[in-house]
């Protein structure tokens, strides 16, 4: 029996969703879900990153559930979300259907992706440029594409984590196991 990647890679997009959503506050988000006033943040969040979660909590409490069955469910949706993005991503370019790279990274941009790279040069104090050039061209590429990558719920882990991923991706996309 091989090692599958794609199984590792599913418990690490997991695992870094996990941990972006207990930065969100999740328990505070649960108890003013049906409010858009008083929003919860830490550092570093975006808005509609928690107004999704308020919306999908909020749709789980009128369900009857649980917060813990709630969370399971939000981490699982939003988990596969994001894995499902990225994979799509890095298929299109690999087949080249991208004029230029998103995940990927190249010698010429000093192993970063292209996006990465522009994103990085004309925002230099930006303290997560993968995180917020990934988010970027997803909004571009939802447009672009809408049937492979639809817009919207869509929760990007943290720095370090989005790091580790892409580079995870990079590593075992097209091999054989």
């Amino acid at each position: 029996m091989s090692w599958n990647w794609q199984e590792e890679l599913k418990e690490v997009v997991r695992t870094a969703v996990e941990r972006k959503l207990n930065n969100l506050g999740l328990e505070s988000q649960w108890e003013n879900s049906a409010s858009i006033h008083g929003l919860v943040y830490t550092e570093p969040v975006r808005r509609e990153e928690i107004l999704l979660c308020r919306r999908k909590l909020d749709a789980c409490k009128k369900s009857g559930q649980s917060f813990e069955q709630a969370r399971e469910e939000l981490i699982e949706k939003l988990s596969e979300r994001l894995l499902k993005f990225l994979l799509e991503i890095k298929r299109m370019e690999m087949e080249r259907l991208l004029p230029y790279t998103i995940i990927s990274v190249s010698d010429l941009t000093d192993d970063l992706s292209t996006a990465h790279y522009v994103y990085l040069s004309g925002n230099p104090s930006d303290r997560e440029p993968l995180v917020s050039s990934i988010r970027e061209e997803l909004r571009k590429l939802s447009r672009k594409y809408p049937e492979q990558l639809p817009d919207g719920d869509v929760i990007l882990p943290r720095e370090y984590d989005m790091t580790f991923i892409v580079g995870f991706i990079n590593h075992f996309y097209g091999r054989k196991n």
